[in-house]
């Protein structure tokens, strides 16, 4: 490896800059004000819950009793909702699985592996950069789309980013490839068990039904997003023609270099689809699905895979283990960002306010034309979903009370189409998103370029979102 290429991999490692870290923050900050000053406007109200955890019926009540978060406690609301929240433990595991994920980045780039993979894509894909970026965001879409995997694909970011540099592409590139793709996707939910999985069960419909349609969807939003991405490195790359073109520090010299890329390739990737087996696994089969442990298997296997590869590649479990705890180190600003994004939820919850906007929602639904109907849900999710970003928790509110009773010309098939719209794209739009925060830091983009490079695309999700529902309406899906 030449020392041009080392110094480039040393300026691409995993971690944050001050500046994007603090305007995720405050922006986060600024939301939970909004939040909390809500549970001082709305009053707080319940629905009954059975012992499956579902909604019952008319069940709707006011709370007497209920009180908001007083304003001093909006400062500890990260940490109480960190040990007492609804959902902590599935927090804590996605905290522990991200600072594993650090360490097993860095372990990885300071083998050099990650540019010797990098090197074997730039030779494949020398002069067919663009074909690459359809492969890569069909290949997302399909593991989000089937399996629900999102957070889980940013082990892939490092790689992108290299890759991105080799091509004269931006980190925002590079992230795209990474968010954007998994967001269509999860729009898109063709098995994906987390959302169109827990939401067809609660619906008692198979999963299967429609599936038709959602996969026509999906063509069409496939082909959209690559081209999007492809219009996108184009503008990179003009943007950038007047700087070193750095593809030659990627492109494998000798036999020697070639062969060593190689045996590293081998290795990382089998790393990789490892882990991946490991998550299609623990969501394919029913015992290990019941037991939920799916992110601590992840995590187990990356630090076995990790110190097993990272060993044999840097000839010393000690030089490995420190350049895993460095690792650790540099992502573990993510925490902050997390509980910030996970007390939104604890907050609302504090002022029981989630159940009481449903409930005024579900009285204007009350006698409206179906397109009307479906357009109102689809409002009431999206707005759900800023507080609610998990799917599985916003299919347990919504889908019961969505299906309570028939709705004129509006099917249940076009019931869980309205959920996957609105828990979908909103995943790469919405700031409290924590994959879209950790995502915009690894990649040193703060949340308003983010905006600034994609709202035209996240425009066309949302009107085509809403054609897609009109259009289940007019045929009767």
């Amino acid at each position: 490896m030449n020392n041009d290429a080392t110094i480039n991999a040393q300026e691409n490692k995993v971690k944050f800059n001050l500046k994007g870290f603090l305007s995720i923050c405050l922006i986060l900050f600024a939301v939970m004000v909004f939040v909390g000053i809500l549970t001082y406007i709305i009053p707080a109200g319940a629905y009954d819950i059975d012992e499956n955890g579902k909604i019952i019926a008319n069940s709707f009540h006011f709370l007497e009793n209920s009180k908001p978060l007083p304003i001093y406690r909006f400062l500890s609301a990260p940490i109480e909702a960190l040990i007492i929240g609804q959902g902590n433990m599935n927090v804590i595991q996605i905290i522990l699985l991200l600072l594993i994920l650090g360490g097993t980045f860095n372990v990885l780039d300071d083998t050099g592996g990650m540019i010797s993979i990098v090197r074997i894509i730039v030779n494949k894909f020398f002069n067919r950069r663009y074909l690459s970026i359809w492969i890569i965001t069909l290949a997302m879409m399909l593991l989000s789309s089937l399996f629900g995997l999102q957070e889980e694909l940013l082990v892939l970011f490092p790689i992108f980013l290299l890759y991105s540099k080799a091509m004269n592409w931006s980190s925002s590139q590079a992230i795209s490839l990474v968010l954007i793709t998994t967001g269509v996707g999860f729009t898109v939910a063709i098995m994906n068990p987390f959302t169109i999985g827990i939401a067809s069960e609660l619906a008692g419909v198979n999963v299967l039904s429609a599936v038709w349609y959602r996969i026509i969807i999906f063509v069409i939003l496939y082909v959209v997003t690559s081209l999007y991405l492809v219009y996108k490195a184009k503008k990179d790359e003009m943007a950038n023609k007047d700087k070193a073109n750095t593809i030659n520090e990627f492109v494998a010299g000798d036999e020697k270099q070639r062969k060593e890329d190689k045996k590293k390739t081998i290795m990382i990737s089998t790393l990789f689809l490892s882990v991946l087996l490991i998550i299609i696994l623990s969501a394919t089969v029913p015992f290990l699905e019941e037991l939920g442990i799916g992110m601590i298997l992840m995590a187990i296997a990356f630090i076995i895979g990790t110190f097993v590869v990272g060993s044999i590649l840097l000839k010393s479990f000690t030089k490995m283990l420190k350049s895993f705890l460095k690792g650790v180190i540099n992502i573990s600003p993510s925490i902050i960002i997390i509980l910030l994004a996970f007390s939104v939820k604890y907050i609302a919850d504090c002022g029981n306010i989630i159940h009481t906007m449903f409930y005024y929602f579900s009285n204007v639904i009350a006698n409206t034309s179906p397109f009307l109907t479906v357009f109102i849900m689809y409002a009431l999710v999206l707005i759900i979903e800023f507080f609610i970003p998990g799917a599985a928790a916003k299919a347990l509110l919504l889908i019961p009370l969505f299906t309570l009773a028939p709705l004129p010309g509006v099917s249940v098939n076009i019931i869980l189409l309205v959920f996957l719209f609105g828990d979908g794209y909103t995943n790469i739009l919405y700031p409290t998103c924590g994959t879209l925060l950790i995502g915009l830091s690894l990649a040193k983009i703060s949340f308003v370029e983010w905006l600034k490079r994609t709202w035209l695309f996240q425009l066309f999700l949302f009107i085509s979102s809403i054609l897609f529902l009109f259009i289940a309406v007019a045929i009767g899906l």
